[in-house]
């Protein structure tokens, strides 16, 4: 399986100001415990032993977590003195994962143990179809925050692809699995990793899964603050 991989934590929040003006986002908590413990407990669960996680937006933090926290998780830090964006943030990182796939995920969805089967058949296809990014998705109607549109379809199993306008019925959770090739040739600067998507799907090099749950996922202060009062995290 899967040893290693990527929490992106380096982002500014901006979304739940005021209160990433002293707490990076993936240290927000809930049920007293923060969204990057969270994720890491998941990925430990999935079977990844190994963690890099990137910084920039009051990094001191997220490195102090992992400090605090050696005893627990295996992290190595990806300083950026400078914001490297979706893709760039990953290519940085890429020497750590040793030419083999590794799983690049964002720590402000709330990740449970449902999502342990659905990361395991993307992985079967992944590996099955030779893909070189497969994303874990979920269903548009079964997203708690309303407002989020769609990202992607799913036409020819398990082959992901994007539709004009707003009429994609899934929405991307946050977690993929990634081939090291697919940034290999990218250099080590900022970009977004939209285009390299895009890329994998006119090579059919991207598959999806969809998860069958209820897509919980901090997207800004006021949802913040309705799943708090929820009992996701223990």
């Amino acid at each position: 399986m899967i040893e290693r991989a990527i929490v992106l934590a380096a982002g500014f929040g901006k979304r739940v100001l005021p209160l990433t003006n002293t707490t990076p986002k993936p240290l927000l908590k809930i049920n007293n415990v923060s969204l990057l413990a969270n994720t890491l407990n998941f990925l430990k669960k999935f079977g990844v032993k190994n963690f890099a996680i990137n910084t920039h937006h009051l990094g001191e933090q997220i490195e102090n977590f992992a400090e605090t926290n050696k005893g627990i998780y295996d992290i190595k830090i990806f300083k950026e003195k400078e914001i490297l964006g979706t893709g760039g943030g990953i290519r940085n990182a890429l020497s750590f994962f040793l030419d083999k796939p590794f799983i690049s995920i964002n720590s402000d969805t709330i990740w449970s143990d449902e999502y342990l089967s659905p990361l395991k058949n993307l992985y079967k296809n992944f590996t099955k179809f030779n893909a070189n990014s497969g994303l874990l998705m979920i269903k548009r109607e079964n997203s708690f925050d309303e407002t989020l549109k769609g990202d992607f379809t799913i036409k020819s199993n398990p082959f992901l692809f994007r539709q004009a306008g707003d009429t994609n019925n899934l929405i991307f959770t946050g977690c993929q699995i990634i081939n090291p090739i697919l940034l290999k040739d990218k250099k080590n600067e900022n970009f977004s990793i939209q285009p390299v998507w895009d890329e994998a799907i006119v090579d059919k090099k991207m598959v999806g899964e969809v998860a069958q749950n209820i897509f919980y996922h901090v997207t800004d202060l006021n949802i913040y603050e309705k799943l708090k009062k929820l009992d996701l995290i223990s």
